[in-house]
């Protein structure tokens, strides 16, 4: 029956190599596993490849090692033999006994060897260093402790913890003011020890749980990720347990272990007195809460959290498989090409996978941008400059332009179907808004003021008894608006009247008394001194009415009446000159010189009315402004232009430029008004206008 196979001989399988049952597969077949210890490493086996794996120790060559499994009911074709062999050979699970297989092997090797380059760019988000292999003390201390996974202790915790996070939420000031007031040398310090504790007890939580299960824990060491270290615990033999449920709750030991820290944390921190023992609690708490929610929870990338999920559903390389059918997913809906999946799915599953590698896409897309920016302002400058280029080039580009390549490697494939179509007008569609210049006008703040107005300021604290404003009213040069009055000027002008009068009186009689006649002169100082002081008072006095300095109309007013009193402080109203008209527009630098000075522009005030009055620009102000005099233009004050509290100024956060525009007709203006102007500008495409904020911004970063 086999006597057309060619008759060839076996190499000989490695010596150290274990073969264990595994758990069925998705679709519940029955498989193997091979160990690797050298390795630590596992490879699955079909039926057919187990019993190739099983008889191989004892078959002569190929023919006979095909005729043994056929007596096990297992039919093998030659080319489904020359698969495996290859497979073993390819992951060095055969024996190196001649000296080309040994050059073979080294050749092999030196293809994966990486260079220095290559090796930082893919390990320095994440190295790995083993440091210890702790099995044997975990052995021997796993007897002393397995009384405690029969506690059932999580509830107590939980409920614990739900009392914490209540005593929490009560004082949530106190525990807010604890975070800020601790931003220093000595608390980041703290934070560091605890971190190490809470990262420690993480991986004592894995390596205990598999010693539960009797797994092997190989090592545990220190990883860098991002160039900061972290601990890890190596518990790859867990992939031989059969029970996915039991390699769940390895997998999520770690985090169970820095909730429970977390549960306890915190509520010793909301029943403790102030004190340094709450301090650390407090560090241990928020280390906890922030490491196991925030970082280890995800299962978008290769931490706990994905491996738990890909236990939980029961799917292995979960992340590879999902790539690989969330980019052909990708293919058929951008072309249609009609290929069949990279593995049979039913719908639901097919789903699942498209949906975890776009999300997974979008999420390490903002992760590595965020990291990107974070070595960038976390490094000096020029290495900051390399590895922001190297993250985004290497981790964001670099497979967009491998996914590319891979289209145009299938273009003679590709036909001209429903999804092409689609696919080649939304191409289209952004070429042309990227390229054709729509943009002809923009919409930019501005306010509506008077180049001519005073606000009307009473001169000292007096009080009111005459008020002439009328709102909105014609008001003409020299009218009286508002009269004041000071009872303590009243009383001292009139002793100093009838002081005067008196001394007066005097000066007369002492023409006909010749004993009075010796004193005139210093009676003469003394009439011309309180004239003099009653001129001062009379100048004071009428300081205290108020008058229309030009023509012009009320603005803002107070709403006072007489007998109300007022300070120097209080502007009683705003006169405007209505024949000088003034609309102010405030503008980026990069719209200077594409302002179309020759077009006709409208106002628009912020409760939607619209300037009758059509506007032409007198002028641009050539010189960007140091300070922003409008309040309500700052968005500070819920204004439209970005601006930051500087001592007593408010300044723009970038360079701000402003444009004169008169009325072209008359209108009737009484007060001031915030708005917008639509100015016509240069069109100029978005790709244009991106490329040149891209060379502004290299031109700025790289100024080392």
């Amino acid at each position: 029956m086999f006597s057309h196979l060619d008759k060839q001989p076996l190499p000989k399988l490695r010596q150290n190599l274990h073969l264990f049952s595994a758990p069925p597969d998705e679709q519940g077949e029955v498989r193997w596993q091979i160990f690797d210890a050298t390795r630590n490493k596992f490879f699955y086996l079909s039926v057919s490849a187990f019993y190739l794996f099983t008889q191989w120790r004892y078959a002569l060559d190929t023919h006979d090692l095909i005729k043994r499994v056929a007596t096990k009911q297992v039919q093998i074709e030659k080319e489904e033999l020359d698969n495996f062999i290859q497979f073993l050979k390819l992951n060095h699970l055969l024996e190196v006994s001649s000296q080309q297989e040994t050059d073979l092997f080294n050749q092999d090797l030196a293809q994966q060897k990486k260079s220095l380059l290559l090796w930082v760019l893919h390990n320095y988000l994440f190295i790995k260093i083993p440091l210890i292999r702790p099995d044997l003390f975990l052995t021997r201390l796993y007897p002393s402790i397995k009384s405690l996974f029969n506690l059932q202790l999580h509830w107590p915790i939980f409920v614990i913890g739900i009392l914490g996070v209540v005593m929490v939420m009560r004082q949530w000031q106190v525990f807010t003011s604890t975070f800020s007031n601790m931003l220093n040398a000595p608390s980041i310090g703290y934070y560091i020890i605890a971190l190490v504790f809470v990262k420690s007890a993480h991986e004592l939580g894995h390596a205990l749980v598999a010693k539960r299960y009797a797994c092997r824990v190989s090592s545990m060491g220190i990883a860098f990720l991002l160039m900061t270290p972290i601990l890890y615990t190596d518990t790859t033999d867990a992939w031989r347990l059969r029970s996915r449920f039991q390699r769940l709750s390895i997998v999520t030991a770690g985090v169970r272990v820095e909730i429970y820290i977390a549960c306890v944390a915190t509520f010793l921190w909301g029943i403790l007195p102030d004190g340094s023992f709450r301090n650390m609690v407090f560090f241990v708490a928020t280390t906890s809460w922030v490491s196991s929610l925030l970082i280890n929870i995800s299962p978008f990338m290769r931490f706990d959290g994905y491996y738990a999920f890909s236990d939980f559903l029961g799917m292995e390389n979960l992340q590879i498989r999902s790539f690989l059918v969330g980019k052909w997913f990708l293919r058929e809906c951008l072309f249609g090409f009609g290929f069949v999946p990279p593995e049979p799915l039913n719908r639901q599953k097919c789903l699942l996978m498209v949906v975890y590698a776009w999300c997974t896409w979008l999420y390490r897309l903002f992760i590595f941008i965020g990291i990107a920016f974070l070595v960038y302002f976390f490094t000096f400058k020029l290495l900051g400059v390399v590895l922001f280029v190297v993250e985004v080039l290497w981790f964001v580009l670099l497979p967009i332009i491998k996914e590319v390549f891979v289209w145009h490697k299938l273009r003679s494939q590709m036909s001209l179907n429903r999804a092409s179509f689609i696919t080649l007008s939304i191409m289209l569609a952004l070429i042309a808004l990227l390229v054709i210049p729509w943009r002809t006008t923009v919409s930019v703040p501005a306010v509506m003021t008077f180049e001519r107005y005073i606000s009307l300021y009473p001169s000292e604290e007096s009080e009111i008894i005459s008020w002439q404003i009328t709102p909105n009213a014609r008001i003409e040069k020299g009218q009286g608006l508002v009269e004041l009055s000071v009872a303590e000027l009243e009383k001292e002008m009139a002793l100093t009247r009838t002081k005067l009068d008196h001394l007066n009186l005097k000066w007369q009689r002492s023409g006909v008394d010749a004993n009075e006649r010796s004193s005139g002169l210093v009676l003469k100082t003394e009439i011309a001194r309180e004239a003099s002081r009653l001129q001062a008072l009379e100048a004071q006095q009428a300081k205290l009415s108020v008058k229309a300095p030009f023509n012009g109309v009320i603005g803002e007013w107070l709403p006072l009446e007489r007998g109300d009193y007022v300070t120097p402080h209080m502007s009683l109203a705003t006169l405007y000159d209505d024949q000088s008209v003034l609309i102010k527009a405030y503008i980026s630098g990069q719209l200077v010189t594409k302002v179309q000075t020759d077009k006709v522009s409208r106002f628009i005030a912020n409760d939607g009315t619209v300037l009758e009055s059509a506007l032409v620009i007198d002028k641009i102000i050539p010189t960007s402004i140091t300070q922003l005099n409008i309040l309500g233009l700052s968005s500070l004050y819920g204004g439209a232009i970005a601006s930051q509290q500087l001592e007593e100024s408010i300044i723009p956060n970038e360079a701000i430029y402003e444009v004169h525009l008169k009325l072209k007709g008359e209108t009737q203006l009484t007060t001031q008004a915030l708005g917008k102007v639509n100015l016509f500008v240069k069109p100029e495409s978005y790709l244009m206008k991106g490329l040149r904020h891209l060379y502004g911004v290299f031109i700025k970063e790289s100024a080392f």
